[in-house]
C-alpha cells in the first residue's frame, strides 16, 4: 500500500511537471507569435527571421526550434490572425438590428479588420506560405458557415426556403475577401464607400428574394 501510494504521488508530480512545461512552452510560442507581428506590421511581409528572433530576444535556432521553419511560423501567424478576425466576426453576426444593418456592419467589421493589420495580411495572403495559405483557407470556409447560419435565420424569418443560405453565404464571403483585397491593395475610395457599394449590391440581389423586402439603405 505504501509503495502504491509513493508511485501515485511520484506520478502525479511527474504530471504537474510536464503539465507546468506544456504551460510554458505554449505562452512562449505564443511570445513570439506576437513578436513575429511586431516585425511584421513594422518591416512588411518580408520581415526576416533574423530581425524576428532579434525583436524576441532569442537566437535562431531557438526560434526553429518553436516553429520548425519560417513556414511553421507563418502558419502560426494565420492561426492568431484567423482566430482575432473569427471572434470579431461573430461578435458582429450576434449584433442586434435588422437585416441590412447587420450585412454592413459585418462587411465593415472584415475591411476594418484587414485595414488595421495591412502587412500581415499581405504577409499571410500574398507569402509564399503554404501552411498559412492553407490556414487561411479553411478560416474563410469557417466564415462561409458562420455566415450562413445567419442568412438562414433571415431566410426562415421571411418564410422563405434556407435551402440557399450556404451558397449565398459562401459567394458573399468570397466576393468580399476579393473585393478586400483589391481595395487594401490599391485605396481607391474610403472603406465606408467600399461598404456601401458591397451591402448595396447584395442587399438588392436578396431583396429580389423577398429577404430585403422594401427596406432602405
Amino acid at each position: 500500500m505504501v509503495e502504491r501510494t509513493r508511485h501515485v504521488h511520484a506520478r502525479a508530480r511527474h504530471d504537474a511537471r510536464r503539465a507546468a512545461r506544456l504551460e510554458h512552452r505554449t505562452a512562449r510560442r505564443e511570445e513570439l507569435v506576437e513578436a513575429a507581428v511586431r516585425v511584421i506590421r513594422r518591416d512588411g511581409p518580408g520581415a526576416s527571421m533574423e530581425k524576428i528572433a532579434a525583436e524576441a530576444g532569442v537566437t535562431k535556432p531557438i526560434l526553429y526550434r518553436f516553429f520548425d521553419d519560417r513556414e511553421g511560423l507563418g502558419q502560426a501567424v494565420a492561426e492568431q490572425f484567423a482566430t482575432s478576425l473569427l471572434a470579431e466576426l461573430q461578435t458582429s453576426l450576434s449584433t442586434g438590428g435588422g437585416p441590412r444593418e447587420l450585412l454592413a456592419g459585418t462587411v465593415d467589421t472584415y475591411l476594418a479588420f484587414i485595414e488595421r493589420d495591412p502587412n500581415v495580411y499581405r504577409f499571410l495572403v500574398h507569402g509564399s506560405h503554404a501552411s498559412a495559405q492553407s490556414e487561411l483557407a479553411g478560416f474563410i470556409r469557417r466564415v462561409g458557415q458562420e455566415v450562413s447560419l445567419a442568412v438562414g435565420e433571415q431566410l426562415r424569418a421571411a418564410g422563405l426556403d434556407s435551402g440557399a443560405a450556404e451558397p449565398w453565404a459562401y459567394g458573399l464571403v468570397g466576393m468580399v475577401h476579393l473585393a478586400g483585397d483589391w481595395w487594401l491593395d490599391r485605396r481607391p475610395m474610403p472603406r465606408a464607400r467600399l461598404v456601401e457599394y458591397l451591402t448595396t449590391l447584395v442587399w438588392d440581389g436578396l431583396a429580389a428574394t423577398g429577404v430585403g423586402g422594401d427596406a432602405t439603405p
